[in-house]
């Protein structure tokens, strides 16, 4: 480069690493338009080709006729930036589930009396998570604890109706997220405690679903509506949910998923679990309009049966949303209650499948006859 000065050296090399960043990342980008559907290629195609016209356009007016002959480069670096930018939402998502995944507490506690251990949970997960939370619970029986399982429990009638239109959204949950671990390539955390129903039918004191009744729920509510204006308020503005209930992102997610391919499943499986990620990290600071009934109602049901509970350990899996104010609230009551260890457990990621080759014959190889 004789005669060229150090700054233009720069540029030189500045803009050949941008180019190099631009093609490596547009060419992880692409695979992600054909997977998600054919029309989304041609629609960013599209797009790039109207908007590289119009930036060309613009530039030739403020710079000129200087920057003639470059109109199908800019139109290749639009289209190269669009790709990059639909397919970084999803790249965002794999790091998410990966790199900052949700982590769930198991914490021990006591007040020198009894001793509790809440195990935080998660509705769909991995199935490491689970095996690993049936192991401990398994331990915990033989170590003597009493099992306290989350599970808002039927009142038909009423109650299940108040439920059904206000909490599960007009469906039955259980089915729903069999759907959503389905979509997400994951587990439903019911089909692993299955695991326990022969413990549960041997030593059924030793087994208890720790909820309220749908009724129960019901009749908080209408306590609070009487008795809380800021709540009667917050529910006067919601309003009454509309009959059938308008459909959302996760509704949307898991028709496509009905009628995918494999690819655009895998995709799915990715766009799922980390909106799973990110919603867990939300429920720690969101205020949601129900959650004085679904989480505070249930957390002083929890901490009552907790208190006059004779047995000594107890061993709960809950929710990990309620943890914090299931310790305040025995806090209020006994200030002895401390904090033994805290555990966090992994609860969701991208599921592994490991492929390999066996240099063993399947069947056994029959002898020719002599």
């Amino acid at each position: 480069m004789t005669g060229v000065s150090p700054a233009e050296r720069r540029r030189i090399s500045l803009t050949a690493i941008g180019e190099f960043l631009l093609v490596i990342l547009f060419v992880v980008s692409l695979p992600v338009l054909f997977i998600w559907t054919l029309w989304l290629f041609w629609a960013v195609l599209a797009t790039a080709l109207v908007l590289g016209l119009l930036v060309r356009g613009v530039a030739l007016l403020l710079m000129g006729s200087e920057l003639r002959g470059h109109t199908l480069a800019t139109l290749i670096l639009t289209f190269c930036l669009l790709t990059i930018s639909v397919a970084f939402p999803i790249y965002y998502l794999i790091y998410k589930v990966e790199a900052d995944p949700p982590l769930l507490p198991n914490v021990v506690l006591t007040n020198g009396e009894k001793t509790v251990v809440f195990q935080g949970m998660i509705h769909v997960g991995m199935e490491s998570f689970y095996k690993s939370v049936v192991y401990d619970l398994e331990s915990a029986l033989q170590s003597g604890y009493r099992l306290y399982y989350e599970g808002i429990r039927p009142s038909p009638g009423e109650g299940d109706d108040w439920y059904s239109a206000n909490g599960a959204g007009g469906g039955d949950l259980a089915d729903h997220f069999r759907a959503l671990a389905d979509a997400c390539g994951v587990t439903f955390q019911v089909d692993y405690f299955s695991l326990m129903e022969k413990s549960a039918r041997r030593n059924p004191d030793r087994h208890v679903v720790a909820d309220v009744t749908t009724l129960e729920m019901k009749q908080e509510y209408q306590r609070l509506i009487e008795t809380d204006p800021e709540f009667d308020e917050r529910m006067r503005r919601r309003g009454k949910l509309p009959e059938p209930r308008p459909s959302n992102l996760v509704d949307r997610l898991l028709d496509w998923h009905a009628k995918a391919n494999e690819p655009q499943r895998e995709l799915i499986g990715v766009l799922c679990r980390g909106f799973i990620a990110i919603a867990l990290d939300e429920d720690n600071i969101r205020d949601r309009d129900l959650d004085k009934v679904v989480l505070d109602f249930r957390n002083r049901k929890l901490v009552e049966r907790l208190l006059a509970d004779p047995a000594r350990k107890i061993h709960i899996t809950y929710g990990a949303a309620h943890l914090p104010g299931v310790v305040a609230l025995l806090r209020e009551r006994d200030p002895d209650w401390k904090i033994l260890s805290v555990k966090w457990v992994r609860g969701l990621a991208t599921p592994e499948n490991w492929e390999g080759t066996l240099d063993v014959p399947l069947m056994p190889v029959e002898k020719a006859s002599p």
